[in-house]
């Protein structure tokens, strides 16, 4: 039997060939228990879909209903559903590939996309009977895409992560894992700031919101209040500075071009987006976050080669860029909010805060669908940093630091000015972090199998 060898001009720091029994397989798990799974994201489904019911058994109302259904008209408030619907069946999309048998398929991205049509169609139907939910087609359309893109995503995901980790990487797993997580944070903060309130232009259609916005004058914004921002994307450069760096630690001038495209469109988007949100300007504010990440990305490329030599074993790389998504973490959730040192009055704790999902329910603004990409975001780079000491031979720490993490950065929030703790907000970070642990980990059996 030979063994095969890799060629070291190609690849750095090449992952250890151990066995597939060393650790908890936490794919294995999420397949053995596929179905609880699966039912219970159906369930979290049923739960922000049907709350709040209601029954009116009136067979002319139904009617009545269904043909306001089929024949919708759409303001912002639909527009806004229609985002919070995409992102709910985003993740039932992610669950099940994430549930289903390592490599993923086609076939299961059509499941995904074909049960949550079918669970769409389920619960639009039931809101038939409410006079106080709206049925829509829309829904099912958005709930439809949702699975999809979910479903889709990890699929092209694990596929490309397993055809990376064969050629080498610098942390363990390909660091634009972790890169396109704080990216997706940085993206969320833009339209909800975890430091100031955005003020909000409520009326008219998009276009007309985005000509009232730019018309205004812009609103300024303190250097406090945009500490935040600044840290968002100066983690964002850094960390993408070691993802075109993978492989040799050299910079591949490809992958540079492509990751200055992709900020320079997030950040472009993100911009046009809140002012066809209606949400006014901030002045300097899009000019700070371009600085940030440049200058970020610019320190990466010159420490990252040094930093190569410095730091010779991946898990203590995947420790310090883990630490860049702890504290952006803990910026996020530490830093006392604006609106409360200027008054005394400050969020108290209820009961709501306590009961899961409860906080989403209550928030049917589009600002909660980018507090849930912030928290997601957070989760998703701790848990690919986690995952990636993992792989390379650090079983510990785990998910369970990433949980921990979680509820430290909720349970700090009492003592904060203007901030409470949420425990939907923990279940959305441990969530992300758990999912990236298990997309790693079939990534790297697949990979395995292929080289046995």
């Amino acid at each position: 039997m030979t063994t095969a060898t890799r060629d070291p001009r190609h690849t750095t720091d090449l992952p250890t060939q151990q066995s597939p029994r060393a650790s908890v397989n936490l794919a294995a798990i999420a397949q053995r228990y596929a179905l609880p799974i699966r039912a219970a994201y159906l369930v979290c489904i049923a739960i922000a879909t049907l709350l709040h019911l209601g029954f009116d058994g009136t067979l002319a109302n139904a009617l009545y209903r269904l043909q306001r259904a089929v024949e919708p008209n759409i303001g912002f408030k639909d527009i806004v559903d229609g985002v919070r619907n995409i992102a709910l069946f985003l993740g039932w999309g992610a669950v099940w590939v994430l549930t289903s048998r390592p490599q993923s398929s086609r076939r299961d991205v059509i499941a995904a996309t074909a049960v949550g049509m079918l669970a769409s169609i389920t619960v639009e139907s039931a809101q038939l009977f409410s006079p106080f939910r709206m049925a829509s087609v829309i829904d099912v359309a958005t709930n439809t895409i949702g699975s999809l893109l979910g479903a889709f995503s990890v699929w092209a995901i694990e596929r490309r992560m397993s055809a990376d980790v064969r050629g080498g990487t610098l942390i363990g797993v390909p660091a634009w894992l972790p890169g396109g997580a704080l990216l997706i944070t940085a993206f969320g903060l833009t339209f909800a700031p975890s430091s100031r309130p955005t003020m909000a232009i409520a009326w008219g259609s998009p276009l007309n919101r985005a000509y009232m916005v730019e018309a205004a004058e812009a609103i300024a914004v303190n250097w406090p209040a945009l500490i935040t921002d600044v840290v968002a994307w100066l983690c964002v450069g850094l960390t993408l500075a070691v993802a075109v760096a993978d492989r040799t630690g050299r910079v591949r001038f490809g992958q540079l071009a492509a990751w200055i495209g992709i900020v320079a469109t997030t950040l472009t988007a993100a911009h046009l987006g809140r002012s066809l949100a209606g949400l006014q300007r901030e002045a300097g504010a899009w000019q700070i976050h371009a600085a940030a990440v440049t200058l970020g990305l610019l320190t990466g490329l010159v420490l990252v080669p040094s930093w190569r030599g410095w730091v010779t074993a991946r898990s203590e790389r995947a420790l310090q860029l883990g630490l860049l998504a702890l504290l952006l973490g803990a910026v996020m959730s530490w830093s006392p909010a604006t609106w409360a040192l200027t008054t005394a009055n400050t969020p108290s704790i209820s009961w709501r805060q306590l009961v899961p999902m409860m906080s989403l329910f209550q928030r049917q603004d589009l600002s909660s669908v980018f507090l849930v990409l912030q928290k997601a975001g957070i989760g998703a780079a701790i848990g690919a940093c986690l995952a990636a000491r993992k792989r390379v031979g650090v079983p510990r720490p785990g998910l369970r630091a990433a949980i921990g993490i979680a509820t430290l950065f909720e349970v700090g929030q009492a003592v904060i000015p203007g901030r409470y703790p949420d425990v939907t907000d923990i279940m959305i970070t441990s969530a992300a972090a758990g999912l990236v642990a298990v997309l790693v980990e079939r990534s790297h059996r697949s990979t395995f199998a292929e080289a046995s």
